[in-house]
């Protein structure tokens, strides 16, 4: 399955990001698997419309590398769905060989109406980095992700997008800028502006995720890369990071 890491700092929506990408996928044919990470619970994601049953949060074990726990979490959760299916079908089974001895006793049939629908497995998952990541330096969200959607608030500092060593941005496949609708005009265009400027063949989408503004967008970048493989490709080869001169402001 494809990871699809949503990384970035606290404060800039991404779990509303999470559950707008799932909503879109799940619209597009996908069955993803949303995965909180971190000291946080389930309720979140629930609100935002995400169905328990592909919904789990990995709390990373003391002295666990948190890539491996998060990893051991998804592997653990597909597992849960697969024997949940079995236990469903084997279920069916059982009561259709009941309904044979009633219906030979007279007895009428049981419905199996209160059984659940067996559930279809996930073909891709939308992992939010909360707590595992150090500001935009998190080498363990790039290594983690097939797909790295790294999230700026308008409002962030130039001095931190500027930052030497930040893989986030510096190696996101597509960088979101969020909570436009929240900050002065003149500070987004900054903002937005400084990002194409440094990562010009990058695409940088402003949205407002609270109201799904531009969120297509976002989740039409995601869509080309999961059924493009020479994205991934291209992805998984170094990718050359701006040099910034922080006396000048040049690139």
């Amino acid at each position: 399955m494809k990871k699809i890491v949503i990384a970035g700092r606290n404060d800039s929506g991404k779990s509303t990001i999470v559950g707008e990408l799932y909503r879109g996928l799940k619209a597009k044919e996908y069955q993803p698997l949303a995965v909180g990470s971190g000291i946080q619970d389930e309720k979140p994601y629930l609100h935002k419309g995400i169905d328990v049953t592909y919904l789990t949060v990995a709390v990373p074990e003391p002295g666990m590398d948190v890539v491996s726990d998060v990893e051991r979490v998804i592997r653990s959760h597909v597992n849960q769905i697969q024997e949940k299916n079995r236990l469903i079908q084997h279920a069916r089974r059982a009561l259709e060989e009941l309904n044979k001895v009633r219906s030979v006793l007279e007895l009428g049939n049981l419905s199996q109406r209160d059984i659940p629908d067996i559930s279809t497995l996930p073909d891709v998952v939308l992992i939010e980095a909360v707590g595992i990541n150090d500001g935009y330096k998190s080498a363990e969200c790039r290594n983690l992700a097939d797909i790295l959607v790294s999230v700026i608030p308008a409002g962030i500092k130039g001095e931190i997008i500027m930052e030497q060593g930040s893989i986030l941005l510096d190696e996101a496949d597509i960088i979101v800028v969020t909570k436009i609708d929240e900050t002065p005009r003149d500070v987004s265009n900054t903002t937005i502006k400084l990002l194409q400027r440094i990562y010009r063949h990058k695409p940088i989408i402003p949205a407002v995720a609270t109201q799904g503004i531009h969120m297509e967008l976002v989740l039409e970048e995601v869509v080309k890369r999961l059924n493009e493989p020479v994205f991934l490709l291209d992805n998984a080869q170094p990718q050359a990071k701006v040099v910034i001169s922080k006396e000048k402001g040049t690139v």
